[in-house]
């Protein structure tokens, strides 16, 4: 009787087991879904600025580690796309993204991103800029 419990018992631990525990994936990422630009917060010595119209530029995080994105400017009194891009993005862990930013020439960037308590925006710090106190913020609409 102890030997069919005991199998029993091992089957059942054993199908509790599934291929998802080895940690998070992509699908959970809190990134995921579609960011538009907010602000840019930098030192006078880089000049970037967020005009209304720039804030049509986004980028779409896709589960599948890609992202879409498209720059908004104004050209002759008008909201235009300026450019439109597929590339991919990286969650490099503690807090840690690289992802294309897809305005004024950035490109892709490595830094640490703060989303707020309500996971609506989040603030990217890009390594590259760190020496003149530049961040980006994000919204999620």
């Amino acid at each position: 009787m102890k030997k069919i419990f005991l199998l029993f018992f091992s089957l059942a631990l054993l199908t509790s087991c599934t291929s998802d525990d080895d940690g998070g994936n992509a699908g959970d990422d809190q990134i995921l879904g579609k960011w538009f630009v907010a602000e840019i917060n930098n030192s006078a010595a880089l000049n970037l600025s967020v005009s209304e119209c720039n804030k049509q530029s986004f980028i779409n995080f896709k589960e599948d580690s890609n992202a879409d994105s498209e720059f908004y400017t104004e050209t002759g009194g008008e909201c235009t796309l300026e450019d439109s891009d597929s590339s991919a993005w990286s969650n490099e862990g503690n807090s840690r993204y690289k992802f294309n930013i897809p305005f004024e020439g950035i490109g892709s960037q490595a830094g640490r991103v703060e989303f707020n308590s309500s996971n609506t925006s989040f603030t990217f710090y890009p390594d590259l800029l760190a020496g003149q106190n530049t961040n980006i913020v994000f919204e999620k609409r």
